[in-house]
């Protein structure tokens, strides 16, 4: 799961985000940091489960993204 702010202003380096899953917060907040015109953290990979809704917050934002799991059906082994 990543965070993505496109278009934060210049002077921001960093702000905290945080990642909630079905309204219960993930783990403890993190800090997104400037990679080119965007801020951004990424998590590393965790069983979310199907139907689980995901959302991320930046701090002193009012906006949040979020986005719903779902069943992909078995994924072969290689």
């Amino acid at each position: 799961m990543t965070a993505i702010w496109t278009n934060p202003p210049k002077s921001v380096k960093k702000r905290t985000v945080w990642l909630t899953q079905d309204g219960d917060r993930v783990g403890t907040a993190q800090t997104a940091r400037r990679k080119g015109k965007t801020l951004s953290y990424t998590w590393s990979g965790f069983e979310q489960g199907t139907d689980a809704t995901l959302c991320v917050r930046f701090k002193g934002i009012n906006r949040v993204a979020c986005d719903k799991t779902k069943y992909i059906g078995d994924r072969a082994s290689f």
